[in-house]
């Protein structure tokens, strides 16, 4: 009798002591697997850093065949951006909000106007704007310039419930009622601590989350609540369609030519091709935009330093 429970012990200990095994070997199965997805994730991020860092994120393309020139495919579009019933009262004729010291859609005359087309979830963008989005509305209080902003959606599909529409459409609201908070609602949005990841990494950014964020930059209560609605979703929509088709916002040159990338800049209707600029500017996009409208650092945010170029082509980098 001894001698079977004996035996049934010593089983139930090899049952035991394989089954810990089999216990241990999942656990460093999955160590293992950890390892290799944190490799993984930790190189992809560093490949969407390089690309933010030294060129663009690219969104736009050429959809234009043989049997029709860019120009009838953009007038196509812009006709599309026209039915359009809800239109921001404000937008002009070119989609943006044009943004002087005057107020909306009231450009100082003999200064500088520089486009700005973005999307909220663009990581090149995020990183232009955090370099050069104080320096940017310094200007504007200061008279230096006008900053026509294009909120636009290219990137939907780096989200999972539309943030670039989305994003978008709550400053486009924002813009057509509360233009003098707008450029720090847009700078808020591209703060590091805001602006969300995209594909993999994407966390759903709330309607409440674009409220409370508006609200702490000084957008009333009803505006901000009122801009979550998404009024001018469709609108967006439609120009973000119209953008990557008008050939002034292609790149002139190098790989991208003939196509639209984010962040795209004009100054005085003049394409801004920051990507050919030295390496002595290490990304300073401030300095970069100081430098092409003729400006000292010194003079920044200055009223009677104006840019010298006034309404004339930028100067080259």
């Amino acid at each position: 009798m001894a001698k079977n429970s004996d035996k049934r012990a010593i089983s139930r200990k090899a049952r035991m002591e394989a089954r810990a095994a089999a216990e241990r070997e999942a656990q460093l199965a999955a160590e293992r697997e950890r390892k290799i997805q944190t490799t993984i994730g930790a190189a992809v991020v560093a490949v969407i850093v390089v690309i933010a860092a030294v060129i663009v994120f690219f969104v736009g393309r050429n959809i234009y065949n043989s049997t029709r020139s860019p120009e009838e495919v953009a007038a196509q579009a812009y006709a599309a951006v026209e039915k359009v019933k809800d239109k921001p009262k404000n937008a002009a004729k070119n989609g943006g909000f044009v943004i002087s010291k005057n107020g909306v859609n009231k450009p100082i005359a003999n200064v500088p106007t520089i486009d700005d087309y973005m999307d909220y979830i663009c990581p090149a963008c995020g990183t232009m704007h955090r370099s050069a989005g104080e320096t940017l509305a310094s200007f504007v209080a200061a008279g230096q310039i006008n900053l026509n902003i294009h909120p636009a959606a290219f990137l939907n599909a780096s989200s999972t419930d539309r943030y670039s529409t989305r994003a978008a459409a709550f400053v486009t609201y924002v813009a057509d009622n509360e233009p003098d908070k707008v450029l720090a609602l847009s700078e808020a949005m591209f703060a590091q601590n805001f602006q969300p990841q995209e594909a993999s990494g994407y966390k759903s950014v709330s309607n409440d989350a674009l409220v409370k964020l508006a609200k702490s930059v000084g957008v009333s209560d009803s505006v901000a609540t009122a801009a979550a609605k998404g009024k001018y979703e469709k609108w967006v929509d439609a120009v973000s369609q119209w953008y990557p088709v008008d050939n002034k916002l292609w790149h002139k040159s190098g790989t991208y030519k003939g196509q639209m990338t984010t962040p795209t800049i004009l100054i005085n209707n003049n394409y801004w091709d920051y990507t050919t600029a030295p390496s002595s500017y290490a990304g300073n996009y401030a300095k970069m935009i100081l430098h092409s409208i003729g400006l000292e650092e010194a003079s920044m945010g200055k009223a009677d330093d104006l840019p010298s170029i006034g309404t004339g082509k930028p100067v080259a980098l």
